[in-house]
């Protein structure tokens, strides 16, 4: 079995699914050791195109093809297809800081950790531009060990629900038949909240794992009560 599954919906990302892409691929860890999962959801630009050679490039990609769905639906395939001991779900439009996955994965491999939250930094394009030429200097890794209620009350912000910057043990979430519910516009939310309240060891760590990227168009939800309601199909919120 592999250590880590990686799932990539892709939809409408053109601009930004090659550099998601290669910063995954810049984490210093074994090939051998990981799967990327990309599920072409019925995209209709040339993300998937833009991405080809890379495809080409690397063993452990696995490309899905498949109509537009709403992205509950997306990540549900993509965890039932999973086979490693972890999940990560970035989105396709955000990135990986180099080298900052193999601390969290060997936290959670070590520990048996049902979660693992790291957190991230928020940037515009133009200053991932900038971040992305300099040496980011992290703080020496260490974490928390805590219940998922005390995680629940202590560390879950209602603005703040992304899965992207948790790593699930993929036993946990089939034991506790844990899935992203259909058709609703903040996937994020109920997904989370119900984690972390049937969690029995998470790790909360203040390492950096993800550039958010902010400013444009994504699948990414920013809570707001009013948009709370239920859409037909995959839509694209914003930042």
């Amino acid at each position: 079995m592999k250590s880590l599954s990686i799932i990539i919906p892709v939809y409408n990302t053109e601009r930004y699914i090659r550099p998601c892409l290669e910063s995954i691929f810049r984490q210093g860890l074994d090939e051998r050791c990981f799967e990327v999962i990309i599920i072409n959801d019925g995209t209709k630009d040339n993300s998937i195109g833009v991405i080809q050679d890379l495809i080409s490039q690397h063993t452990n990609i696995t490309l899905i093809e498949q109509e537009n769905q709403d992205l509950s639906v997306v990540r549900n395939n993509g965890i039932a297809m999973a086979t490693g001991e972890f999940i990560l779900m970035p989105d396709s439009d955000d990135l990986l800081i180099d080298n900052s996955l193999a601390p969290l994965l060997d936290a959670a491999i070590s520990t048996k950790a049902d979660l693992v939250v790291a957190d991230f930094l928020r940037l515009k394009d133009e200053e991932i531009e900038i971040e992305m030429h300099r040496a980011h200097h992290q703080k020496e890794f260490s974490y928390e060990e805590k219940t998922g209620e005390r995680l629940f009350l202590e560390d879950l912000s209602p603005y703040q629900c992304y899965v992207w910057r948790t790593l699930f043990r993929r036993e946990f979430l089939l034991e506790n038949q844990l899935k992203f519910v259909p058709g609703i516009y903040i996937q994020d939310v109920p997904f989370t909240h119900e984690c972390y309240l049937k969690a029995k060891k998470c790790l909360r760590t203040p390492w950096l794992l993800n550039i958010y990227r902010v400013g444009h168009e994504s699948a990414t939800f920013c809570f707001n009560q009013k948009k709370f309601r239920v859409v037909p199909r995959y839509t694209r919120q914003n930042k």
